[in-house]
């Protein structure tokens, strides 16, 4: 009950307060410790932990440490606590009395939270890669949990259209190559995701289609921004001959 009462306390700070970043910050430096009990984990996964850890990413796109930590909160927090086999019966009948105690969020399983939340996550998750293409310890982290997401072939198609996913995840590959934890995340995502395109031909043809829409909007803003930039020389060049 006092684990229960923290976190609801905890998760209401983080609503109430989204937009401290110092707050954000060090709230999700306490996710990442109390997920690690699986009571505990399945409590903040109910009451709403996956939504405030997203929002403190959205309301923060910029702030490395809110980034790094709500990633490495992440990493635990979407993986479903299954039942343990070395579970006893008396620990299976506190847990259930806990969760009767949430009412109806209790009743909510975890895979269904993040069912609603997965798509928002892994666009985040991308988001915050290529705002931090630059950290390597931000990038390890996002690609574990895009790796613990790609467990679940559910959310496979999910990844595929989260815009620039897996771009960036070759990306890492090749740009991160001694860091091991990331090759390997990365590497099993990409081999997972590979395997559902090879087995379903339409998801392919939609994905080669969606990767071309991709690279020729990426081609668009790069010619929009050299015009601009141009406009802006000749600006700079007409008002130095003014001043001359």
């Amino acid at each position: 009950n006092n684990s229960k009462n923290g976190i609801v306390i905890m998760l209401d700070s983080m609503r109430r307060f989204a937009h401290d970043e110092i707050l954000q910050a060090m709230s999700c430096w306490s996710l990442v410790n109390v997920a690690l009990t699986p009571l505990q984990k399945s409590m903040l996964v109910k009451l709403g932990g996956l939504t405030v850890t997203s929002n403190a990413m959205l309301q923060h796109p910029y702030n490395a440490e809110v980034q790094f930590r709500a990633l490495f909160a992440l990493i635990n927090l979407v993986i479903p606590t299954e039942t343990r086999p070395d579970e006893t019966e008396e620990m299976r009948e506190f847990e259930r009395e806990i969760f009767q105690q949430l009412g109806e969020v209790g009743e909510t399983s975890e895979k269904e939270m993040l069912d609603a939340s997965v798509g928002q996550i892994s666009n985040l998750v991308v988001v915050g890669m290529k705002n931090f293409c630059s950290s390597e310890a931000i990038l390890n982290r996002a690609c574990l949990v895009l790796h613990n997401l790609s467990l679940n072939e559910e959310y496979h198609p999910i990844l595929l259209w989260t815009p620039n996913c897996y771009q960036m995840l070759e990306w890492c590959l090749g740009n991160y190559p001694h860091d091991h934890v990331l090759q390997q995340s990365a590497g099993g995502t990409i081999q997972r995701l590979n395997a559902t395109l090879s087995s379903d031909d339409e998801l392919r043809a939609r994905f080669q289609h969606s990767i071309r829409a991709q690279q020729q909007h990426s081609l668009e803003l790069a010619r929009q921004e050299a015009v601009m930039l141009q406009e802006q020389q000749r600006e700079q060049e007409q008002e130095r001959m003014d001043v001359s």
